[in-house]
């Protein structure tokens, strides 16, 4: 789905890898905006479609670590998965 390879809890999206090493993640509505000022983060974007701020694009330079990707882990987890 979204061209990535998606990785699902309870049947919802949780992230995707997408090429590049591209996270695509999920997250609500009302935290999107603020997690898009972050370094390497943008709107995800399908095709010619700029997707909702739900759906967020981290570039591999953002996810370079364990730790910044266990953030994007965690907000997928805690924010998005809250939202599905």
């Amino acid at each position: 789905m979204f061209g990535s390879r998606a990785f699902l809890v309870d049947g919802s999206i949780l992230v995707g890898a997408r090429k590049g090493g591209t996270l695509l993640v999920r997250v609500s509505a009302e935290h999107g905006a603020a997690l898009m000022t972050r370094p390497g983060v943008s709107p995800a974007v399908m095709g010619a479609k700029t997707m909702s701020p739900r759906w967020l694009d981290v570039e591999a330079s953002a996810v370079a670590d364990d730790s910044d990707l266990m953030f994007w882990l965690d907000v997928a987890r805690e924010d998005g998965l809250a939202q599905a």
